[in-house]
């Protein structure tokens, strides 16, 4: 009795996933699926590639049906290496099926999430590299808006005469529904605006303290045509009761 309540302290999930994973790799396949099952009985945390896993063994069986449903389980509960996916010898059997290009999409989409998100492709229209030039139509500044990380952030390096410049981060945020920006330049400021897009325009609000009072600021992105971007920022000190214009910038893409 007491080898047995040691066996079963030492099975625990994790065991019982190595367990499966060893009889995979040995061709034990019936082996390796009652071992999975039992992980998954004793709640083996990494879900997705306790999933996965069954898959693969699954599909060595020739159980594709199976095999599918256990991968589609994989993708939907966030295993998202797509190149793993791709290089699996084991799914060599279900590559032809129905189901398997739809399955690759999704895993596609999880491991890319930006690319395919459309609230992150909505501020794209700013993307490229521009003059800038003020109200007066004065070239003030250089910048370049490029698209980092995976598709997922939007990376501003803008340069002005006199030694002025400034870096910001923008980006869509899932959790919070909003886009944010963090903006830093040579002075030493920094600020951190959120908004969305309203009518085609990107509006950004950010609020600070000044002299003891609160400051509201208001940014616009607004698409003026193929090639230019106006980006106008006014600010109140009334909540927005009354508002006074600041920067007034037109993009202007260069060729």
């Amino acid at each position: 009795m007491r080898a047995l309540v040691l066996l079963l302290v030492l099975f625990d999930a994790t065991a019982w996933f190595r367990e499966g994973v060893a009889k995979h790799d040995a061709g034990d396949y019936n082996a390796a699926i009652a071992a999975f099952a039992k992980a998954r009985e004793e709640k083996y945390a990494n879900v997705p590639q306790l999933d996965y896993r069954t898959a693969r063994t699954l599909a060595r069986k020739g159980d594709n049906a199976g095999a599918l449903d256990a991968l589609q389980r994989a993708v939907n509960n966030g295993f998202g290496p797509l190149e793993t996916i791709l290089a699996e010898n084991d799914f060599l059997s279900i590559r032809s099926e129905a189901r398997w290009p739809e399955i690759v999409a999704a895993a596609r989409k999880s491991a890319h999430p930006c690319a395919s998100s459309a609230e992150s492709r909505q501020f794209d229209f700013w993307l490229g590299e521009w003059d800038v030039e003020n109200a007066q139509k004065q070239k003030i500044a250089r910048s370049s808006i490029q698209l980092i990380l995976d598709e997922c952030v939007i990376f501003e390096n803008f340069e002005a005469s006199g030694g002025y410049s400034g870096k910001s981060l923008s980006a869509w945020d899932a959790g919070e529904h909003e886009w944010e920006q963090h903006y830093t330049d040579t002075t030493g400021a920094s600020r951190y605006w959120t908004g969305a897009l309203i009518d085609g325009r990107m509006v950004m609000t950010t609020s600070f303290a000044r002299g003891g009072a609160k400051v509201t600021q208001r940014m616009t992105y607004s698409k003026e045509g193929a090639d230019r971007v106006r980006q106008f920022i006014e600010t109140s000190t009334d909540d927005g009761k009354t508002w006074t214009p600041g920067f007034d910038g037109m993009y202007i893409r260069r060729h």
